[in-house]
């Protein structure tokens, strides 16, 4: 006598491949189409990007943690940073459950002065970036700071290059990837969201094609008609350096007074100028 099947092996068969189909279908890479009103002149995507950069008059970001990772160590502070149009930046940073400021920075975007309290050093001179380099582990300059805390290019950097800029669409990452190439070779490039004009993430790599530093951004806020990151990650691979910056409040076109972006040495300090 025939008997009768169930169908039970045939639907767990299909269950099982359906489970095997759905990583292969979550990976897939996606392949967003360029906008209908695409820009594909670089001049005109960098006009459009400190367009935006210009609605921001000023930010007070509070409650900023620093989480910093090298050789083995890791570091934590907490910070204040204030930013001011065009390109001011006061750089307050504190240890972890204190109030006492460790640390001291402020710039118009051309100059700086710095103040260390641990050992009472001053250091002052040319806001760029491997001055500030020394005093910051981020490899911008003060200026560049400033425009990326609001969420826009780090144009000094591509600038020292020297190099012609090119510009395409990035489907995988849906956004414009503006890429400028290296003096030393390799390349420099930024992605640009096409609805605001904000930099979402930048990477550079050297003539072999490694990463050598890259700069991310992620959980993005919106204030009104304007977005910007409230985490922040710049990754050195080959220093085995990285370090987080994770913002707890933003407060944007606050009145600040330029005498918060000015400071004179403290009496009694240890100046150092940096040329």
């Amino acid at each position: 006598m025939a008997t009768r099947s169930t169908g039970r092996p045939a639907l767990l068969t299909a269950s099982f491949l359906l489970l095997l189909l759905i990583p292969w279908v979550s990976g897939c890479p996606k392949n967003v189409p360029p906008p209908k009103n695409q820009i594909e002149d670089p001049v005109e995507l960098r006009a459009a990007v400190d367009a935006r950069y210009s609605s921001f008059e000023s930010a007070r970001f509070k409650d900023v943690v620093l989480d910093y990772f090298g050789k083995g160590d890791r570091v934590k502070v907490r910070q204040l940073i204030l930013v001011m149009s065009p390109t001011y930046l006061r750089v307050q940073t504190r240890m972890p459950a204190s109030d006492e400021i460790m640390s001291l920075l402020v710039s118009d975007g051309q100059q700086f002065s710095m103040h260390r309290r641990d050992t009472n050093e001053y250091f002052s001179g040319t806001a760029s970036k491997e001055n500030i380099a020394k005093l910051l582990p981020i490899e911008l300059s003060a200026a560049d700071v400033s425009r990326v805390m609001l969420g826009s290019a780090p144009w000094d950097r591509f600038d020292e290059q020297g190099n012609v800029p090119t510009l395409s669409w990035d489907g995988s990452e849906g956004a414009y990837k503006y890429k400028v190439d290296r003096r030393s070779g390799g390349e420099l490039r930024m992605w640009v969201r096409h609805t605001d004009y904000a930099v979402v993430k930048m990477v550079e790599t050297n003539k072999s094609g490694d990463e050598v530093y890259s700069y991310s951004t992620d959980d993005w806020k919106r204030y009104g008609n304007r977005a910007l990151p409230e985490f922040r990650r710049f990754e050195w691979p080959d220093r085995d350096l990285d370090f987080s910056m994770e913002v707890g409040e933003t407060q944007l076109d606050v009145e600040l007074p330029e005498s918060l972006f000015e400071l004179a040495a403290p009496a009694g300090s240890r100046e150092t100028r940096m040329e």
